[in-house]
């Protein structure tokens, strides 16, 4: 089952860059979509109807409500559509399978990079089938935030002030773009921490199973368990989850 759908990611992924910048946007009321986020959607989910028993789907584009079952699988056709657009290479495609309300198995694909993140529960995490595991820092930090930094966001003066704060205590700081991506950079010892003010959870369920089959942590900002709810994230090595909870929390 698993092999069919990351078969198919990376197909779809490898078609996207082509398309990279040199697609238009569609949408009016949202920041951004294309015809290729809807296509990817459209054809993950065809495959996963394919699976025996009930599956539901929960996807930004064309399944975006959330249905409790047992089998429930979270798609974010392309994380950070913006980037894709611009012809910038921090995009994503991510899923997530979850087993009566438990993450059993996640994916994040770069198609830019050709890297591909899994993470299967209780086995480990691994980057282009290589087991990965968070880094061991504890100083001098490097640091993934989200990229909501633009007006109207509801987060942006707060997301300024955690970057402002951990600048000034001497960490590395990078916005890019895909969460997924991200998040995946700290399941593989890329990154120490990375946070997001998220504005829906499609990318966040994929992150939590990877971080923490890789050894890490990945919480709302009070320490407390992802659910579709959840509005801002910290994934970490795990070394630093709880000081870096206390100086947000300062904040928010």
């Amino acid at each position: 089952m698993y092999d069919k759908i990351i078969k198919k990611i990376i197909e779809l992924g490898d078609s996207l860059t082509s398309f990279s910048g040199n697609v238009l946007d569609i949408e009016k009321n949202k920041n951004s979509l294309t015809e290729k986020d809807v296509e990817i959607e459209i054809e993950l989910a065809s495959i996963i109807k394919t699976f025996p028993g009930k599956h539901f789907i929960y996807g930004e584009e064309l399944y975006s409500t959330y249905f409790q079952g047992e089998n429930v699988w979270i798609i974010d056709s392309i994380s950070s559509t913006k980037n894709f657009i611009q012809g910038f290479p921090h995009y994503s495609i991510i899923l997530s399978h979850l087993y009566k309300g438990k993450v059993k198995f996640a994916l994040v694909y770069d198609p830019s990079n050709k890297e591909l993140f899994t993470a299967y529960k209780g086995k480990g995490a691994f980057f282009n089938k290589k087991r990965i595991h968070v880094s061991s820092h504890k100083e001098d930090l490097f640091f993934m935030i989200g990229p909501y930094f633009t007006p109207p966001r509801k987060y942006r003066k707060k997301s300024l002030k955690i970057l402002e704060k951990m600048s000034e205590n001497g960490h590395t700081v990078r916005i890019v773009g895909s969460l997924g991506i991200n998040y995946a950079y700290v399941a593989c010892g890329r990154a120490d921490v990375a946070i997001s003010f998220n504005e829906d959870t499609f990318p966040e369920f994929a992150g939590k199973l990877l971080v923490g089959e890789a050894g890490g942590r990945f919480t709302d900002f009070k320490g407390k368990a992802l659910t579709i709810k959840t509005k801002g994230v910290i994934a970490s090595n795990g070394l630093v989850h709880k000081k870096i909870g206390k100086i947000i929390n300062d904040i928010v």
